[in-house]
């Protein structure tokens, strides 16, 4: 019987940390994605059987929290595993650690089976009938709901989908929704917040030379910032994803 936790292990390198020698979410994003990945196809419901059922997972939500962000050099375990089943979606968990046991990351999403022909989700019951699951384990207490549409968006600038960011589904690959948002925010931003929690939820596909246009609005204030992000398709009515970002101050450094 095989177990339902996967770790791998990742030495962060130059070009996975920022300017502020803080490992990059777009490269988090990827290593969560590698790990599920390694997981299923272990399990016989990878990328490989999948595509003879002509089927595919996709994440649909995902919210992280960040307790501390890692840098260059240092060697981080990504944890995951499989939940269960909420209505069409499939549950899983993250746990991002140090090699010390330090709690640095803590995640839950939502993914669909969606069929490579129609774009349209199927039922997972059969798939999870092949998977071990720990119903009983979260990384984070927490349902993951639709976002609320923004009231008065700001546009912040456009982007075109190109070669580097589709991956084998052929559409824009999830982290890389990551660099675009983060890159609707002014250098002197980053130099004075930085991202402690993150919710996004995946709308409809973004395929090969199609535009987004990213808007932002602030949508409240606690402990630090709340910004609410979408991403609007070539007909400005289409949402292609929506999040919600909450930042918090650096201290200042003297």
């Amino acid at each position: 019987m095989q177990a339902a936790h996967w770790e791998e292990a990742y030495r962060l390198r130059s070009y996975e940390v920022d300017f502020q020698n803080r490992l990059r979410l777009s490269a988090l994003f990827h290593f969560m994605q590698e790990t599920a990945s390694n997981q299923i196809e272990r399990q016989g419901v990878g990328i490989g059987v999948l595509r003879i059922e002509n089927a595919a997972w996709v994440l649909s939500r995902l919210l992280i929290v960040m307790d501390r962000y890692p840098g260059w050099g240092e060697e981080i375990l990504v944890k995951t595993w499989p939940r269960g089943i909420e209505r069409l979606f499939a549950l899983r968990e993250f746990l991002i650690t140090s090699r010390q046991g330090e709690v640095l990351g803590r995640v839950t999403s939502n993914w669909l089976l969606v069929d490579l022909t129609t774009r349209r989700p199927k039922r997972v019951e059969e798939v999870f009938k092949r998977m071990p699951i720990d119903p009983g384990q979260r990384a984070l207490d927490r349902r993951l709901e639709k976002l609320p549409p923004l009231e008065s968006p700001e546009e912040a600038h456009s982007v075109r989908a190109a070669y580097q960011q589709i991956d084998l589904n052929r559409h824009v690959n999830n982290a890389h929704y990551l660099g675009w948002i983060l890159n609707s925010f002014p250098l002197e931003w980053h130099q004075r917040y930085h991202l402690a929690g993150l919710q996004i939820n995946f709308l409809a596909e973004t395929r090969l030379g199609e535009v987004l246009t990213i808007c932002r609005e602030r949508s409240g204030e606690g402990e630090g910032l709340s910004q609410g992000i979408e991403g609007r398709k070539n007909d400005g009515k289409t949402l292609a994803f929506q999040a919600r970002l909450d930042w918090r101050e650096d201290p200042v450094i003297s």
